[in-house]
């Protein structure tokens, strides 16, 4: 499958897709959370523990990104929303293309790359990946 003949979804999708992976995401944070704030509160101090929990949303955010995409093509969003990523020939993009996406997303101002004609973000152009419809 040549990119030309890709079919990507719009930027309406693109959105509900960020939105339904954001819910996934914050859910893991919080149990994350709750098992190491039960396990380690009393030896930590508040300034710690904020600490910890940043680390644990980027490391949270990343791993999700990383491992959903890498190793299924697709996000629990773009499962929901019939889309998958993909690379320049139509395979699958692995680990290491999968891990480079989600650093991507930490740009500043990545989200504004998607106001473009055709809804294509930093972290797609630059990892020379694709979201498309799979159904």
């Amino acid at each position: 499958m040549a990119e030309e003949a890709f079919v990507t979804p719009g930027g309406g999708t693109r959105f509900l897709n960020l939105i339904l992976d954001l819910v996934a995401i914050y859910g893991l944070i919080f149990v994350v959370a709750i098992v190491l704030a039960f396990l380690f509160a009393d030896q930590m101090t508040e300034q710690q523990f904020d600490s910890l929990s940043s680390l644990i949303g980027i490391g949270t955010q990343i791993g999700y990104y990383t491992l959903t995409e890498g190793l299924f093509g697709r996000t629990l969003g773009k499962l929901i929303t019939g889309c998958k990523v993909v690379d320049a020939h139509g395979g699958r993009i692995g680990l290491w293309k999968s891990f480079l996406r989600s650093l991507c997303r930490f740009i500043p101002f990545e989200p504004f790359s998607f106001l473009g004609s055709d809804a294509r973000g930093w972290h797609d152009s630059i990892t020379k990946t694709w979201v498309i419809k799979s159904r």
